[in-house]
């Protein structure tokens, strides 16, 4: 802090009985104390207010940053449906796919068989490998 020492406290104590006086020495105690009172409250207010704006400066600047990914999200989430409906939308050149193009004897355009009217069979439970017995035969 200062770095008075006690040879330093004693010199000042001795110039304030001497140039304030010993009858007024209390009062003027107390009007020390109660401005340093009022100086420590000054500077813990301002050391707040300080904190609470670089605060504030540091949430304005997250809250930005975070405006900004979400911007750059939803524009890559638009980006990606416009992709997507534009894979999705038929070409006009394209040839039908489905009922009429398999009629023909055409096989749709992407090489893929056309699509059965049965379900695909499940590999984890086969139909025809049903280690459960018919409750109707005999045992």
């Amino acid at each position: 802090m200062l770095n008075i020492g006690l040879s330093e406290m004693l010199l000042i104590a001795v110039l304030v009985i001497v140039f304030v006086g010993p009858d007024d020495l209390p009062r003027f105690m107390r009007f020390l104390g109660r401005n340093y009172a009022k100086l420590r409250q000054a500077s813990d207010e301002l050391r707040r207010a300080f904190t609470l704006e670089v605060d504030r400066v540091e949430a304005d600047a997250r809250a930005a940053e975070i405006k900004r990914r979400r911007e750059e999200l939803l524009a890559r989430r638009r980006e990606l449906a416009e992709q997507q409906r534009q894979k999705n939308l038929p070409s006009p050149q394209a040839r039908p796919s489905g009922p009429e193009a398999t009629d023909k004897g055409e096989e749709p355009e992407d090489g893929d068989p056309p699509p059965s009217e049965e379900p695909p069979e499940d590999p984890l439970f086969p139909k025809d490998d049903d280690p459960r017995p018919d409750p109707e035969e005999p045992r």
